[in-house]
């Protein structure tokens, strides 16, 4: 019984030592996890915004690079903490005509700004792209 007790003493520490070297690869790895998340969800919401815009560009018969951007922007505002710059680098709207298909298509692609959401993996804001292209009828 001495014996055991003795063991037991030596050990008393073990389990904090392995706990304290553990966690930070933990926490590391659930970070990496929210952050990766978090842009992926970006990413989702811009090719949504995209398609919300060429699908207004469709629907509208004047300043449709306008009010493409705007429904984007909109599309946006408030979520995942996206921002949209109206400039030619971020934003494009263009048509296409198919000459195979014989159809004429409206392209949005942007680049939106992705503030990183644990700032440990990424300095600054994020650029992530999405594009969408939509038939004009």
């Amino acid at each position: 019984m001495l014996r055991r007790w003795k063991r037991m003493k030596e050990e008393d520490g073990q389990g904090i030592a392995e706990f304290a070297i553990a966690i930070p690869l933990v926490l590391f790895v659930l970070l990496g996890i929210l952050e990766f998340g978090w842009l992926f969800n970006a990413k989702i919401t811009l090719t949504s915004a995209a398609r919300e815009g060429a699908r207004v560009a469709v629907v509208s018969t004047i300043d449709q690079r306008n009010r493409a951007y705007i429904a984007s922007s909109e599309a946006v505002a408030g979520v995942s903490g996206i921002t949209i710059p109206n400039d030619s680098t971020h934003f494009k709207y263009s048509t296409n005509d198919e000459i195979i298909n014989n159809t004429n298509n409206a392209i949005v692609e942007i680049k939106g700004l992705v503030q990183p959401l644990v700032g440990l993996f990424f300095n600054g804001p994020v650029e992530i792209q999405a594009k969408a292209v939509m038939r004009i009828e």
